[in-house]
């Protein structure tokens, strides 16, 4: 068959992509950009601006056996993009499929999504849904809960979240959740491609178990072999402020919307009876336990430790730059530097070295650069051998004073190693 997907680029589209291909089917991708390892034959790309009217898709759905439509998104980049990609759009294409009699005709929803919701995510999702149903096609509306795979942003986010010691989440033991891996989703998406009698309208498309986000994270933390970890409840009016802050960075996805998401699904709206995916499948869908590997716990691990590696040795340097400031003058520079038979070096030797390591510390706080870590393991190398040279006793103080710098000197050098160097501006 051939089959036209939308939003082929993203996490449920590419493994959509890949199982219809698999099976021997023709695809052709949709979407605002073609991914580099996607050939010009196999792909389209459109200005979805321009695709709210059914006569903008039917020249795209020339000898098309079926339609599979994954766009979506969690947050709008620009108002109104939520009524533009979820609504408009899809109605559009709806129109033109009727139009042009596609056999078959596949929508990708979402749980908890009508026109009465109380978010437009879920209000403009639930208006498409309408205008689908009442078209005279062989549709199928899939509606999932969270959706898991490997290389998703957000699985990312939770793997990550999972390997933290601690940690307080909105509504973590109160909201419910069943999720699936894309796989599966994408198995059951090849299943009703060619599923011409008794196909279901409608179909909650979750994993085997329902649970709280609490339980999601210790089965992703489980899978990873990862060490234990506790997940509270962060207080709601610290969770509404956090919220609100947070939607002032474009690239958050907790949002107001996003929190009142996950209240709603404290009544269960977020799950469903999973018998009709396995019926689909004709088997139980994966179990979350088995979503994350062994393999994933490193990367998941580096993905909070790595910034805040980068804030602690940050901090070191603002605070040596802040005793020499603050808690010695310059009288009290020298002094030190007399005190310690250090007579050929300039006066104001310390406070020209902590100007040097404020400038440091600021730029690995706002401004990382890759070329910063071999500069501090320099410094750093410099500053021991001149004071092994001028007062070796520093090796000698309790708790070991300038033997710490041994750890901080291989801190940096992993930093060094790990880091990669921001990507162009385009």
């Amino acid at each position: 068959m051939n089959v036209l997907v939308l939003g082929a680029s993203g996490l449920i589209g590419s493994h959509v992509t890949t199982a219809l291909r698999l099976a021997g089917h023709e695809v052709t991708g949709v979407g605002r950009r073609q991914p580099a390892s996607t050939d010009a034959h196999h792909w389209q790309v459109i200005d979805f601006d321009r695709m709210t009217t059914p006569e903008a898709w039917l020249p795209l759905l020339d000898s098309i056996d079926a339609v599979v439509n994954c766009v979506g998104i969690i947050r709008e980049p620009r108002p109104g993009d939520f009524d533009l990609l979820h609504r408009a759009v899809p109605v559009a294409l709806f129109a033109a499929c009727e139009q042009r009699s596609v056999p078959r005709v596949i929508q990708v929803s979402a749980l908890g999504s009508a026109e009465t919701a109380p978010t437009p995510y879920w209000r403009t999702k639930g208006a498409a849904e309408t205008d689908l149903l009442q078209r005279q096609l062989n549709a199928t509306i899939l509606r999932p809960s969270i959706v898991y795979g490997p290389q998703g942003a957000s699985s990312k986010m939770f793997r990550m979240l999972a390997t933290l010691p601690m940690l307080a989440m909105p509504f973590a033991r109160r909201a419910r959740v069943q999720p699936i891996h894309a796989a599966d989703l994408a198995e059951v998406v090849v299943k009703l491609i060619t599923m011409q009698e008794g196909a279901p309208k409608v179909l909650a498309t979750v994993g085997p178990r329902d649970m709280t986000m609490a339980e999601y994270l210790e089965d992703l933390r489980s899978g990873m072999q990862a060490a234990p970890g506790m997940v509270l409840d962060l207080p709601d009016v610290v969770s509404s402020v956090m919220g609100r802050v947070a939607q002032l960075d474009p690239a958050s996805a907790l949002t107001p919307d996003a929190l009142k998401m996950l209240e709603e699904s404290q009544s269960g709206s977020n799950t469903a009876d999973a018998s009709d995916v396995t019926t689909v499948l004709g088997r139980t869908p994966r179990d979350p336990d088995t979503f994350a590997t062994p393999a994933d716990k490193a990367p998941s691990v580096l993905a909070w430790a790595l910034p805040a590696c980068r804030f602690a040795v940050a901090l070191v340097w603002l605070w040596m730059a802040c005793v020499c400031w603050v808690a010695w003058s310059t009288t009290g520079s020298r002094t030190w530097l007399e005190s310690s038979h250090v007579t050929r070096w300039p006066p104001d030797f310390l406070l020209v070295s902590s100007a040097l390591a404020a400038v440091i510390g600021l730029m690995l706080a706002f401004y990382p650069r890759r070329w910063l870590w071999p500069l501090q393991i320099v410094l750093v190398l410099a500053y021991t051998w001149i004071s092994s040279s001028f007062v070796p006793g520093l090796w000698l103080l309790p708790f070991g004073s300038l033997s710490l710098v041994l750890p901080l000197l291989l801190m940096q050098f992993v930093m060094w190693r790990l880091t990669d160097n921001p990507a162009p501006t385009r």
